[in-house]
């Protein structure tokens, strides 16, 4: 239109306007940024990581704040009763029936040792009748009596209990010991010492992190003094043990809140809330179906030190994304003002096209080349 008004002929405005509108084909543009998701999707899955949503990389590069739960996420998830302790009347093998049939049922770790517990012992789990399930216990009535068995505050346990059991835990040197409490009427009758263990590798996966200037912090359901041992033997400062799973995700949401951009990495269900109120959601499998819409990066191996992996591809995929936004930048901004000077035919625009496509896809390819490079590599080194 412009050129008609300045008096070209029709067929000069019409192929001028034409070849214009052929060389600024968004299609460089469109291809830059799934193209290269499309393959790093591709590449994390052979190494062992599920991204289930395509921003998940974007938003990688963003995150200052990692949050972690600690069981079954850094530490086993592998319960193994340790102690019973009676505080009352009763003896070893009444606390052990009792706390079999409060657990009679229940599907969690801590249950599970329990029951096993109770067989290996040949010990006959008690009657318990109207038992429910708490996210922090287990409540139920034997012989009319309230019992319950969990968590300090859930169990009803005072601050001297607390603390007596957080005296015997410091003892401990070779396991992590979280302690459960049975009451009976809001009167505590016994402590069971359940012992767990770190995950290989998860000690200097705190340290990498933090070397990328990421501030970790870790949450989990256990009582306060459990997590700070946990805490002081990975370098984690902020702890906060006692959290339900509703407050694991108000935590996150006041650190987001607070202008955080948060990422937060845990296992069980009880951690969906938490991993949906994240910027950046990442689940360690351990062969549990977590809601479809809870996480945005699986770490299918289980292996928490997958976090650091998924960190240093997130960055090379970015890199490629930026790398070919800019490409088609300056593709636009060379050859548009070419094509409106009249320099250059229709012909010749469609190749231009065709070539700032392929080097769009050619640079994403060289993602693909250098990660088959490197897998082959790690390959041959653990050969």
């Amino acid at each position: 239109l412009a050129l008609l008004l300045q008096g070209a002929a029709f067929e000069q405005a019409f192929i001028r306007g034409l070849t214009v509108l052929v060389i600024s084909c968004p299609c460089a543009l469109g291809l830059a940024v799934p193209l290269a998701r499309v393959a790093g999707v591709s590449l994390a899955a052979r190494r062992g990581i599920l991204v289930q949503d395509f921003s998940a990389f974007d938003r990688a590069g963003r995150i200052d704040t990692v949050v972690f739960d600690k069981t079954g996420t850094l530490t086993q998830g592998r319960w193994r009763l340790q102690s019973v302790l009676p505080l009352a009347d009763l003896n070893e093998q009444d606390v052990l029936a009792l706390s079999a049939g409060l657990e009679c049922g229940v599907d969690h770790p801590i249950a599970a040792e329990i029951q096993r517990a109770a067989k290996a012992r040949q010990i006959e789990a008690l009657s318990v009748e109207a038992a429910t399930v708490d996210a922090r216990g287990v409540a139920g009535r034997w012989q009319g009596r309230r019992v319950r068995l969990g968590s300090a505050d859930f169990a009803g346990a005072a601050g001297d209990e607390q603390e007596a059991g957080a005296t015997l835990l410091r003892t401990s040197d070779t396991a992590i010991v979280s302690w459960v409490f049975l009451s009976m009427d809001d009167r505590i009758v016994a402590r069971l010492g359940f012992g767990d263990r770190l995950k290989p590798g998860v000690s200097p996966l705190i340290q990498h992190l933090q070397a990328r200037l990421l501030d970790i912090l870790m949450v989990s359901g256990d009582s306060q003094a459990t997590s700070e041992q946990v805490g002081a033997m990975l370098g984690i400062k902020a702890v906060r043990g006692d959290c339900s799973p509703v407050e694991k995700a108000r935590f996150i949401e006041t650190l987001r809140r607070e202008g955080h951009s948060v990422a937060m990495v845990g296992d069980g269900v009880n951690d969906a809330p938490a991993l949906a109120s994240a910027d950046l959601s990442v689940a360690v499998f351990a062969g549990r179906q977590l809601g479809e819409e809870a996480q945005a990066v699986t770490l299918m191996q289980g292996d928490p030190c997958q976090m650091e992996t998924f960190l240093g591809f997130a960055a090379r995929v970015n890199r490629k994304i930026e790398q070919n936004l800019w490409g088609s930048l300056i593709y636009n901004l060379v050859a548009i003002p070419i094509a409106m000077a009249g320099w250059l035919s229709p012909l010749v625009a469609v190749v231009a096209m065709l070539l700032s496509s392929l080097s769009v896809t050619g640079n994403t390819l060289l993602l693909i080349h250098g990660e088959n490079r490197a897998m082959l590599g790690a390959g041959r080194r653990e050969l």
